[in-house]
């Protein structure tokens, strides 16, 4: 934890990172960044994948697969989509 005097000391260069360039200040410090969901999509289907196939076969496997590209193109735009507002 930080002592009294150095947490004054940060809040001094985070406001003056917040005069200087607001832009990158506010994709540093936003409580919206995101999270691993790429990986952990890729993390899922990595394990998922090789179960769905021995379990239920090749076109529960496609099924899975679809289904992941579909969530995975949904993560992309709406990153997109948000980066794109300024």
């Amino acid at each position: 934890m930080l002592d009294e005097r150095d947490r004054r000391a940060l809040a001094a260069i985070e406001q003056e990172l917040s005069r200087q360039d607001p832009v990158l200040a506010a994709r540093m410090g936003g409580p919206d960044r995101p999270g691993p969901t790429v990986l952990a999509l890729c993390a899922s289907l990595y394990v998922s994948l090789p179960m769905v196939t021995l379990l239920f076969g090749w076109v529960a496997a496609v099924i899975v697969f679809d289904v992941f590209a579909v969530l995975l193109a949904l993560v992309l735009v709406r990153r997109r989509r948000r980066r794109a507002r300024p």
